[in-house]
């Protein structure tokens, strides 16, 4: 091999710079070709198809360009370090060095990987137009981060020396410290934990907490805390613990919502009462969107006639379990005005629910 060997005389002499000159050359051909070649084949995957493929072509385009630079420093201090060269501390450190440096990019890749497999989810349901459980999928992205970073974490201390045995025994003495020390940080931890194993509640969905009088919908859930974007535009940023003493109501998932109200009418009209009854639960059974009602005559007031509404008031479209107030409000404007149209055709008086009956006799004796 002659010509190595004249090659390695000549770099050997004056001509130092050529070596790194054409190393660098080299690297940024091989990391430009690798950039191309991995755009290209992303490009030509759909996300939304192949996600786990897609994902794994996008995780590692950078990281596998950073390595091959890597690569080429590793080349270029044993070149100029090679073994027996008298730098001890080269020596000793260098190979650390690189095991280090090699399970960081394993993790950076481990990193990206998860974050774009669960946006190639989010991509697929949005394009098949299938439910996707964005709490689930929050959940799983931050157990795999948790995951993750305990292996690239482990695999640093062994590199580095240290007993991973006597670093978990450690860790669980110094974990019982921690959590007396810092006991709502921890409540939090798993409050939040309870969030995503119960499923309480989700993204998106409105909530209500009684004791705390707050309320609105949920747009992010941490493992310190939930974010509700409260109905008056506000954000509060409710500590997770609290989910775990409070009462809370979960409006998206109400299965309908009750209506009760009393229709007032004049004494005079009682002999009326009956086909008022009928007649208003004629129109209640044409309905579609109550899942349960009830209308009678309830009790003799002090100044009218009582008849009674109670009714369930559903979404009737579809299977959507959610019923919107504006949906619930305008059937009971109806309602309330087909029983009022029914007591007019009837000659009916519909009293106001605060009123004072007045005797006509009285009124005219007190005119005169």
């Amino acid at each position: 091999m002659e010509w190595l060997d004249s090659a390695n005389e000549f770099l050997a002499k004056d001509s130092w710079w050529v070596f790194p000159l054409l190393l660098v050359i080299v690297l940024a051909v091989v990391s430009f070709t690798l950039r191309l070649t991995l755009n290209f084949l992303s490009k030509r995957d759909k996300p939304e198809v192949k996600v786990w493929r897609s994902a794994m072509l996008n995780a590692s385009n950078a990281p596998l360009r950073v390595f091959v630079w890597l690569l080429g420093i590793m080349i270029a201090v044993r070149y100029y370090f090679p073994p027996d060269s008298g730098y001890p501390f080269i020596e000793k450190y260098n190979p650390i060095v690189n095991e280090v440096l090699f399970i960081l990019l394993v993790g950076w890749f481990l990193f990206r990987l998860i974050n774009r497999v669960e946006e190639n989810y989010f991509k697929r349901a949005s394009v098949e137009d299938f439910h996707f459980d964005r709490t689930a999928a929050t959940a799983v992205k931050k157990l795999a981060i948790i995951a993750a970073f305990i292996v690239v974490a482990l695999g640093i201390f062994q590199t580095l020396g240290l007993s991973v045995t006597g670093l978990l025994a450690f860790g669980g003495t110094a974990g019982i410290a921690v959590g007396f020390a810092a006991q709502n940080l921890v409540s939090n931890f798993f409050g939040g934990l309870t969030i995503f194993a119960s499923r309480i509640f989700k993204l998106g969905d409105d909530i209500i907490l009684k004791s705390s009088d707050l309320s609105g919908t949920v747009i992010y859930i941490g493992w310190r805390s939930t974010t509700i974007e409260g109905w008056d535009g506000k954000r509060v940023y409710v500590p997770n613990s609290i989910f775990n003493t409070e009462n809370l109501i979960n409006h998206s998932r109400l299965t309908h919502r009750t209506l009760s109200e009393d229709i007032l009418l004049s004494y005079e009209d009682f002999d009326k009462v009956p086909e008022m009854v009928e007649q208003g639960n004629k129109l209640l059974e044409a309905r579609e969107d109550l899942k349960y009602f009830v209308f009678r005559f309830s009790e003799f007031g002090d100044k009218a006639l009582k008849l009674n509404i109670y009714a369930w008031v559903k979404t009737a479209e579809g299977n959507n379990r959610f019923v919107p107030y504006a949906s619930f409000a305008k059937a009971k404007e109806e309602i309330l005005m087909g029983i009022a149209d029914i007591a007019r055709a009837k000659g009916c008086r519909v009293l106001p629910i605060n009123h004072v009956r007045i005797n006509e006799a009285s009124a005219l004796e007190a005119g005169s």
